[in-house]
């Protein structure tokens, strides 16, 4: 096996050690391992995005725990690496994950909205999620700052929609967490689950209400504007029925 000598960077490798490494023969010229990593934490989370999309969960959880560490406080490789576990059923991960970028951006509601299908799907911490969800859905939208920089976002991947279940939180398109149907329909299945049927109605009606505009049929191919895409009314639709057949 040739000799491996691990370097941080080409420009270590002094004019002497090379003379020697090629006065040693080709079969003695060992291996250079760069171990510099030249991505930034954006790049890394984009990187886990696509390996996402390719269904490659354990390469795609890899690229975020690497944006990490590069930057402990980026929100988007916190919430991304949240919903890797999530999909791995791994719910106490996922919890940890989604705390922790709550931290970083206390009552967000995409944070808040994922961290709600952690106790969904894992059965634990009803209570709490749905105090979370009710103080988002409360609260007034919030803008950035003027003047204020805001950390470049990476994007996300469409499996970190659970298996089963409304799809995450993504932005505020519809004027706030109060008026967004895929967070809506998660308040009502949290009120449901907290034998609520009466609020979880509310919710799931709002929702429906927020997704199909004056009755609007949806539109096929929509994506993110109201009406709504055809999976999250679908969705909507099957958590009523659900609400239905446990308070007849």
């Amino acid at each position: 096996m040739p000799e491996e000598v691990r370097l941080r960077s080409w420009r270590r490798v002094s004019p002497f050690l090379l003379v020697l490494l090629l006065a040693g023969g080709c079969s003695r010229i060992p291996r250079i391992i760069v171990l510099e990593d030249p991505l930034t934490a954006a790049e890394h989370v984009d990187l886990g995005v696509a390996y996402e999309r390719k269904g490659e969960l354990d390469l795609a959880q890899r690229e975020y725990e690497r944006a990490l560490r590069k930057d402990g406080k980026f929100y988007r490789a916190r919430v991304n690496l949240g919903n890797i576990f999530l999909a791995k059923k791994e719910y106490g991960k996922a919890r940890e994950e989604y705390l922790l970028a709550l931290e970083l951006r206390p009552g967000d509601a995409e944070a808040t909205n994922n961290l709600s299908w952690a106790a969904i799907l894992s059965g634990e911490g009803i209570d709490e999620a749905l105090a979370r969800m009710e103080s988002v859905a409360s609260a007034p939208p919030v803008s950035p700052a003027a003047g204020v920089p805001q950390q470049r976002e990476a994007r996300t991947a469409p499996l970190a929609t659970p298996i089963g279940g409304t799809p995450p939180a993504r932005s505020s398109k519809w004027g706030g967490a109060g008026r967004d149907p895929i967070f809506l329909d998660t308040l009502g299945v949290l009120r449901m689950r907290a034998n609520r049927p009466g609020p979880a109605e509310e919710a799931f009606a709002l929702a429906e209400t927020h997704c199909r505009p004056a009755g609007a049929a949806p539109r096929e191919g929509v994506n993110g504007d109201a009406p709504c895409p055809e999976e999250v009314l679908r969705e909507i639709e099957e958590h009523r029925e659900e609400l239905r057949r446990r308070y007849p």
